[in-house]
């Protein structure tokens, strides 16, 4: 009996008091959401293009959200899909293409995959980055951890980029390569006792961020999450009535296809 008090308080110091030290995160703005173009500004051009992402700082977004995942050969590409179907209509998977046949490839609007470099210049025109590192499971897709810490490294993004992920196993990895890079959480909910799942989860990664999809903002993992002292920031918001909601709960932060519709 006693065994079972002694484990019972300790996971309610462990969920409910214990936290640990976030990087201060300078690029959010004081009593204003942060506007983060979600793949840069989709409404107007092709995702995760370099047209998007200039399209979305022409609209004033305040910051870049973009993903990674890697080829064949292990280059970095900016691309959210594990395949080519919904983009280029070809039935071929990323990680199969060395970077030199992805780079013939032309997507919706003629446009072509950029690598992680092929951003350096963009990226000194907003305020901050959120990199979004893509795994297909939860052992696999570590390829991209190396790039993403060799690109903020050379062009020091250490203040101004966040690393996002769903799978925690990235982000830790991610954290044993090198602690200081921010990082962010993205909030899973197609798993059994969601709740409980990232909590425990956050606990073990100890993130600086928690991204969670705007229908989840009255649950209480996010009401702990602002207590535990994480920026929050919202995805994918493209409606105005949403928006006004999570400006009221005092957020930090969303991600959004439609710019010009925040604005």
């Amino acid at each position: 009996m006693k065994l079972l008090f002694v484990f019972i308080v300790c996971c309610i110091y462990f969920v409910f008091i214990w936290q640990w030290k976030k990087k201060p995160q300078e690029f959010y703005i004081t009593n204003r959401l942060f506007l983060w173009g979600h793949r840069g500004s989709p409404e107007k051009k092709t995702e995760n293009t370099l047209s998007s992402f200039k399209k979305a700082i022409e609209q004033g977004v305040d910051g870049l959200e973009f993903d990674v995942r890697c080829t064949k050969d292990k280059q970095a590409v900016v691309f959210h899909d594990n395949g080519l179907e919904r983009l280029a209509g070809i039935n071929k998977k990323i990680k199969d293409m060395t970077y030199d046949e992805l780079k013939k490839i032309h997507l919706i609007g003629e446009e072509t995959i950029p690598r992680l470099d092929d951003l350096t210049n963009i990226i000194s025109k907003t305020r901050a980055i959120n990199i979004e590192i893509k795994s297909d499971s939860l052992f696999r897709g570590y390829d991209a951890i190396g790039p993403v810490v060799s690109f903020i490294k050379k062009n020091n993004l250490y203040k101004k980029c966040i690393v996002s992920c769903f799978n925690p196993l990235v982000l830790i990895k991610l954290k044993i390569k090198t602690t200081r890079v921010i990082t962010g959480y993205l909030y899973v909910k197609n798993v059994p006792l969601h709740a409980w799942h990232n909590v425990f989860w956050m606990k073990q990664v100890r993130p600086d961020s928690l991204h969670v999809h705007h229908s989840l903002l009255d649950s209480w993992p996010v009401k702990w999450a602002q207590k535990q002292n994480l920026k929050i920031s919202s995805y994918t918001v493209n409606d105005k009535a949403v928006y006004k909601k999570i400006k009221q709960l005092k957020l930090d932060g969303v991600f959004s296809d439609n710019i010009e519709c925040l604005k």
